[in-house]
């Protein structure tokens, strides 16, 4: 059984001027880590990079990884590769919905945790 550690909840403007490396989720004041930096992950990642930029100017649209989402006042999350519709953005943290978000999952990614 796995032990629940207590967290300490944090600001949003805590969160947002804090670098974590790798970048993590925000959910509620609480920083949740991702899993990131396996082998497995890194290529899949990679792979789907490459596919989508083969489309990228066909289809007039922007790829960023890792890039900060904010999807509730209180919850901002990191997928691993946006695809973006339209004219390139000018936030640094999106608070418009891209067209697709992908979120390669590790062995250890619960659906509850998702």
């Amino acid at each position: 059984m796995a032990v629940m550690r207590p967290s300490t909840l944090v600001r949003v403007e805590e969160y947002l001027s804090t670098d974590y490396s790798p970048d993590c989720d925000y959910v509620e004041g609480e920083v949740q880590e991702r899993n990131a930096g396996e082998y497995e992950h890194g290529k899949w990642q990679a792979e789907l990079i490459i596919f989508l930029a083969g489309l990228r100017r066909k289809l007039g649209f922007h790829i960023v990884p890792e890039q900060r989402l904010q999807v509730k006042p209180r919850r901002f999350r990191v997928p691993d590769i946006c695809v973006i519709l339209g004219p390139e953005p000018q936030e640094q943290v999106l608070t418009n919905p891209p067209f697709l978000c992908i979120e390669i999952l590790s062995p250890e990614d619960r659906m509850v945790r998702i």
